[in-house]
């Protein structure tokens, strides 16, 4: 089976999805939805593109 970006990216948002349901409810998640969100794998350089940054220095600065 080969990579599908398609996939990939509907995955995340799954697994996004789960994640700000279980906030809102309150509550952990099931063993089904914590398999879901196990698929997870991040967005790359789109968080740029949505966010960009003000000065390069924010590339390594999480604001924890």
């Amino acid at each position: 089976m080969g990579f599908s970006k398609k996939q990939h990216l509907q995955l995340n948002i799954d697994a996004l999805r789960i994640a700000f349901k279980l906030e809102k409810e309150n509550r952990q998640a099931t063993v089904g939805e914590r398999l879901l969100m196990m698929q997870y794998s991040g967005f790359g350089g789109l968080k740029f593109v949505l966010n960009p940054i003000a000065n390069e220095i924010d590339i390594h600065y999480s604001g924890n």
